[in-house]
């Protein structure tokens, strides 16, 4: 079954569960899930009917973006020429014609109005969420019976489909080439800003094209220094204008996102020879990130894949060290609810999950440390989706 079909009928089906007439959505990262295409400037809606072909509203000028679009019926309106009209008219009139269209007026319609952690469009600077007018648009055309669906699209994103895991599997590649980029710039005199500008302009060089991508960017967040790897634990700036200097442990921390969906990659790095306590901190590490790995499978709880990874930190005495969970979910946002692997989180691990896993330790004498890849889980167990070299020197 393709990934696209696939998609549509869990839709159906998490439709008819919350006894739902359709979803209408416009959050950039709803568009993704439910239709594939990424959206540019984030003035776009999908009208997701349980009984029927969906429907995509679509400024004309995102063509090259809607390639990627599953659903069929694809409508446009221009924007931004003189002559337009004003584009909440144009798309008003389109909704109000698709809600005809697909008999949904005065049904139970879910909208995505809860979400207020969000990813953006592919104007990354400028993201973009529906309010209380998006709200208003939306009654005008179906009526009042709008139900927030937040819920059940968080359900819909937690198990990706197999051609949603193999976009996501060419995210953790592309951050490959950012993470190869963090290898060779980490050396004495460069500054933190250097080392993130160098692996940011290798994932959008090498990185848009790769496999058919249209569009790659990252956000590489750097941290050097005892005192700023003590200081990520509660939030310190990151890239600084601080120079390297030998005997430091250095920390990426590199988003990334290809066409819509995500990879969340963590790396160390050692400027020069490093003292055995930071060798043993590092390895500590490695074997957490081991032991997670291992137990991250179909049926096991997200506390257990959790208690592998601090279990295998508490033998090796930095037990009190590992001070944030072990993992979350991804995939069509930089962070996602579903899995995370957190001591007190109530959930099981099922076949299509990606999750994060990421131990980490901070403390006097290294500073802080962590190892971070991707994971999806299928029906034999773990599968990592990022396989760059995990090593300090």
């Amino acid at each position: 079954m393709q990934g696209d079909e696939e998609r549509a009928l869990r839709i159906r089906d998490a439709l008819a569960r919350h006894n739902l007439d359709a979803l209408i959505c416009r959050l950039p990262e709803n568009l993704v899930l439910l239709t594939g295409y990424w959206p540019v400037i984030g003035r776009s809606v999908v009208v997701v009917p349980a009984q029927g072909e969906p429907v995509l509203i679509a400024p004309s000028m995102e063509e090259e973006a809607l390639r990627e679009a599953t659903v069929r019926d694809v409508r446009t309106f221009r924007v931004w020429h003189l002559t337009d009209p004003a584009p909440e008219e144009s798309l008003r009139a389109l909704l109000r014609q698709a809600a005809t269209d697909r008999n949904l007026r005065g049904k139970r319609v879910g909208i995505d109005e809860g979400f207020e952690d969000i990813a953006p469009t592919q104007k990354i600077l400028e993201p973009w969420a529906p309010g209380a007018a998006s709200r208003r648009l939306i009654a005008e055309a179906v009526g009042d019976d709008l139900l927030d669906a937040t819920g059940l699209l968080v359900e819909l994103r937690a198990r990706k489909t197999s051609r949603e895991l193999e976009r996501i599997r060419t995210a953790c590649e592309i951050a490959g080439f950012g993470l190869e980029a963090f290898r060779e710039a980490v050396a004495p005199g460069r500054r933190e800003v250097d080392v993130a500008a160098d692996v940011e302009r290798a994932v959008v060089v090498r990185g848009t094209g790769y496999r058919g991508v249209r569009h790659a960017r990252a956000h590489a967040m750097i941290f050097s220094g005892e005192e700023r790897l003590l200081a990520y634990s509660w939030g310190v700036a990151p890239s600084s204008s601080r120079t390297l200097e030998r005997g430091d442990l250095v920390m990426l921390e590199l988003s990334v996102v290809a066409d819509g969906y995500y990879a969340d990659l963590t790396r160390m790095r050692a400027v020069g020879s490093v003292s055995s306590q930071v060798k043993e901190a590092f390895d500590a590490v490695r074997e957490a990130h081991r032991e997670a790995v291992r137990a991250a499978r179909p049926g096991a709880t997200w506390k257990d894949v959790d208690a592998a990874a601090r279990t295998a930190l508490r033998a090796r005495g930095y037990g009190d060290a590992f001070i944030h969970h072990t993992g979350h979910g991804l995939g069509f946002r930089y962070h996602e609810a579903i899995p995370f692997l957190h001591p007190d989180a109530q959930g099981v691990l099922h076949e299509g999950m990606v999750t994060s896993i990421e131990p980490g330790i901070y403390g006097h004498g290294y500073g802080g440390i962590r190892v971070e890849d991707d994971i999806a889980i299928e029906s034999q167990g773990p599968v990592v989706l990022s396989e760059s070299p995990r090593d300090l020197l």
